[in-house]
């Protein structure tokens, strides 16, 4: 296969119509497989900053010692999956469609530190 030069290209994206033209500049201007991931998972991130955690705080508040020791997903005060393994839960969170669920490793009242500050 020859190499064409870029002088070569550019001679030959002259030569085509206007609409072949348009349509190659649609294709060069369109984002990448990559970049469609990138804008994904900023969308994704946007969303989860925004999210109200406070069900959630208050799940955790209520519930914190019948899941100790385990990893929970909670989304909206609901509990979505808990399990000792944490790919597990974020498999079923992702599985619920809930990817912005929040996953937390609980620890019970009695793990917690004891933090004195007076």
């Amino acid at each position: 296969m020859t190499e064409m030069t870029l002088e070569q290209v550019l001679i030959g994206i002259q030569s085509l119509s206007a609409e072949s033209r348009a349509k190659l500049r649609d294709v060069l201007n369109a984002p990448t497989e990559r970049e469609q991931r990138i804008n994904a998972a900023r969308e994704l991130a946007r969303a989860i900053s925004l999210r109200d955690f406070s069900a959630d705080r208050q799940w955790l508040k209520e519930h914190r010692n019948q899941f100790a020791n385990q990893w929970v997903a909670l989304k909206d005060g609901q509990l979505i999956s808990h399990s000792a393994n944490a790919n597990e839960v974020y498999a079923a969170a992702d599985a619920a469609g809930a990817p912005d669920a929040l996953v937390v490793f609980v620890e019970s009242d009695a793990d917690r530190p004891d933090i004195n500050f007076g």
